[in-house]
């Protein structure tokens, strides 16, 4: 059985390694990496059995999971701190576990207050499985400052 400590415990960095998506600390977690090339964010993820919804196929929760922490990638590499106000999700094909899955995500436009983003998920095959926009918002003062902290300690270009 996993052991958990009180929020208390953890600095705001080490709270973020606890995150369901990216966090590495989490042991139920997604631990994905994100790299950024040429304005996209972009991790790799295989799904596991555990993450299925029917027999073989990812769940459609998870796949959300997967392009709305893109998106929040994409911002986070262009130094925006942002978050999630509207996401619409596409299926375009059952999303199959078992297999390397690419999911990326761009800024299409930054509305000053507010940010447009697309994001993308490819099976292995590079078919577009599924695909999503979000309505981003800026974080301002003591939020901003956290969501800055946490993923300025967790970003990673090319070169790292």
């Amino acid at each position: 059985m996993s052991e958990y400590r009180d929020a208390g415990q953890y600095d705001r960095t080490d709270l973020a390694r606890w995150c369901y998506a990216c966090g590495d600390l989490n042991p139920i977690g997604l631990h994905l990496h994100f790299r950024l090339e040429d304005g996209w964010a972009i991790a790799t993820f295989t799904a596991q059995r555990e993450h299925q919804g029917y027999p073989g196929y990812v769940h459609g929760g998870l796949v959300t999971c997967l392009l709305d922490e893109a998106m929040g990638w994409a911002t986070y590499g262009a130094g925006i701190w942002a978050l999630t106000g509207k996401l619409e999700l596409r299926f375009r094909d059952a999303v199959p576990t078992g297999e390397p899955l690419e999911v990326r995500a761009r800024i299409a436009r930054d509305r000053g207050r507010t940010l447009d983003l697309v994001a993308e998920l490819r099976d292995s095959s590079g078919k577009l499985v599924a695909e999503a926009t979000g309505l981003l918002f800026r974080a301002t003062g003591e939020q901003a400052e956290r969501i800055k902290e946490v993923a300025l300690s967790r970003l990673k270009t090319p070169a790292d």
